[in-house]
């Protein structure tokens, strides 16, 4: 009777080892064959781009940086790895698989707000990068940040794609296959503001999360060391915001470590603007080739420092 019971037993455990093997490779599949959307995007920049100038962020770097504009001015090609909703911690992980591969040139980083402060977000949203965690080493030890466990996790073949189910099934549709082209990982938004009331977004008293910090550090001087010309940009806002402190901390940690910060959060060129803007904290298709044109002639005339 106990035998036939652990017999039983053993049954189920290599029937579910057996399934999530096979759905997990099923799921790996139509994951990595997606030709347009973020999953295909951040597949690339990991994988494949070697453009010469490279931007990194979240949504304000995937919707504030045109390719043509860049690839025009300073005759160098040029890729868009941000992806929305994620912090530094997704950058310095596609930075590392990046710079594992090649060295470029130029790497404009657009810094969120908040981007140093302790976000319990910015460590879930790490599961964005759990496809890549087998085949690429350079990645891991950031994608561990989400908890101690994670690593156990990750010998089901299913748990890397739990949170892609739904995307992973739109991103394989004909219909979604037609859409167009990925232009360089640049995503441009349309129209401008319905509403032009300016919102207020007031510092809050956070507490910065260190880790975020040697993220940031490390990045720097990983630059400096391989000679990157590396920017740390706050591309502007329509909404008003009094983050002075964080401003500071930006532009010490840029200085100590052989990076350059630009503050372009109440440019007097956007300031008071709605037509360059989509909502309070994204530029438009508009705004976003103005902003461009103005980064690209900086970088041209060697004009960054204050």
């Amino acid at each position: 009777m106990i035998k036939k019971i652990i017999l039983n037993i053993l049954l189920i455990i290599v029937t579910v080892i057996v399934l999530d093997f096979i759905i997990g490779k099923t799921l790996h599949h139509f994951y990595f064959t997606e030709t347009s959307g973020l999953h295909y995007r951040t597949t690339y920049s990991i994988d494949s781009t070697m453009a010469d100038v490279l931007v990194f962020g979240s949504s304000r770097a995937n919707h504030h940086y045109v390719p043509e504009v860049f690839e025009d001015s300073l005759k160098m090609s040029f890729y868009n790895t941000g992806r929305d909703g994620n912090s530094i911690l997704y950058t310095l992980a596609v930075f590392n698989s990046i710079t594992n591969r090649y060295t470029p040139k130029v790497i404009i980083i657009d810094m969120m707000m908040m981007e140093l402060y302790y976000n319990a977000q910015s460590y879930e949203r790490l599961a964005s990068l759990l496809p890549y965690y087998n085949n690429h080493p350079e990645l891991q030890s950031v994608v561990q940040l989400r908890g101690p466990f994670e690593k156990y996790k990750l010998l089901s073949s299913i748990y890397p794609f739990n949170s892609s189910l739904l995307t992973i099934a739109v991103g394989n549709l004909e219909l979604n296959k037609k859409r167009k082209e990925d232009n360089k990982g640049y995503v441009p938004l349309y129209n401008g503001l319905t509403d032009t009331t300016r919102i207020s977004l007031d510092e809050i008293s956070l507490i910065i999360d260190s880790t975020n910090i040697e993220a940031l550090k490390f990045i720097c001087n990983y630059s400096k060391e391989k000679n990157i010309l590396l920017l740390l940009v706050h591309s502007p806002l329509y909404a008003k915001s009094k983050l002075i402190n964080t401003s500071k901390i930006f532009d010490k940690i840029a200085k100590e470590n052989g990076a350059y910060y630009l503050n372009y959060m109440h440019n007097q060129l956007f300031v008071n603007q709605p037509e360059y803007f989509r909502d309070q904290v994204h530029l438009n298709d508009e705004g976003a080739k103005l902003f461009s044109s103005i980064i690209t002639h900086r970088i041209k005339s060697g004009n960054l420092v204050k």
